[in-house]
């Protein structure tokens, strides 16, 4: 499992399903740390470590937030000349502030709900009122 620490904004972000894809540019240190050379048909070749899972740290100390998330895929990017790891499901979360924890699908869920039961009262008033009974 591989550890990387992010910045407050970008692991805010990836908590919260905003970002998919975490990007690091392609200098001497991340092409140490990603590129196995192998050989094939005499030929050097270099491929991309591939991970199962990324440890995301946000800070130093103990009591740093942290999320252990699912890695799809370690790709390349010629256009944009960095590599990308490619996220999936959280697997596990420490750490984490409570309000970060929150979806925002999942608040507006919660919205939803809340005016499904306002409308339903409204009809309900409707229905009881002498309006509709004459």
């Amino acid at each position: 499992m591989y550890k990387i620490s992010i910045n407050k904004d970008l692991f805010e972000n990836i908590l919260l399903k905003k970002i998919f894809i975490l990007e690091k540019q392609s200098t001497n240190y991340w092409k140490k740390e990603l590129l196995e050379p192998t050989l094939k048909d005499d030929k050097l070749i270099y491929e991309i470590r591939q991970f199962k899972k990324i440890i995301l740290t946000n800070g130093l100390g103990e009591d740093k937030p942290q999320i252990i998330i699912e890695c799809l895929k370690v790709d390349y990017s010629l256009k944009n000349r960095c590599f990308e790891f490619h996220l999936g499901k959280i697997l596990e979360q420490k750490n984490i502030n409570i309000n970060l924890a929150i979806d925002e699908k999942d608040i507006l869920i919660q919205q939803l709900l809340k005016e499904k039961e306002e409308l339903q009262n409204v009809l309900k008033e409707i229905k009881e009122s002498k309006i509709f009974n004459s």
